[in-house]
């Protein structure tokens, strides 16, 4: 009887942790968001965290004609990029100033300053943006002939 009663005991706890541990995360898939591999574009936790995936400038599957014309790409894609976290972060109920941690990725560090000159309009002054690092990277996913990916925002935020 003592060891049925064990095994009982091991098999309610073990269950009880695999429900936890289902609940523990939640994918964040906002409309129009359309991973182009096998992601979820947010993860939350029962914690607090949220855990954006790196965003692309797509719009329903592709970079706008706009954002690939030749005439201010980095800021019309980091302005994509950013529209598509904010995405994310508010269908986790999150906003820019729950961001704790990003990292950017551009395939040319001398975007750096115009890259600044948009991202920083999602904080306002007094804001705390988050921590970051910027990476020059040989290429980046999603990029066709023509419309290259310039730019990609991964973001972990807190609240």
């Amino acid at each position: 009887m003592k060891e049925l009663l064990k095994l009982s005991l091991v098999a309610t706890l073990a269950c009880s942790g695999m429900a936890f541990a289902e609940d523990a995360r939640t994918g964040i898939y906002p409309a129009g968001n359309v991973p182009i591999a096998p992601y979820s574009p947010g993860v939350k936790t029962a914690n607090g965290f949220l855990y954006v995936s790196g965003q692309i400038a797509y719009v329903k599957g592709e970079i706008p004609e706009h954002a690939r014309d030749g005439e201010n790409d980095i800021q019309d894609q980091t302005k994509i990029v950013m529209e598509n976290i904010r995405a994310v972060l508010s269908e986790a109920g999150y906003d820019f100033n729950d961001a704790v941690r990003a990292t950017v990725f551009m395939t040319d560090m001398g975007n750096y300053g115009a890259f600044n000159e948009v991202y920083g309009t999602y904080w306002k002054e007094g804001d705390i943006p988050p921590a970051r690092a910027a990476v020059e990277v040989g290429a980046l996913p999603g990029g066709k002939p023509g419309a290259p990916v310039l730019v990609e925002v991964a973001l972990i935020a807190y609240k």
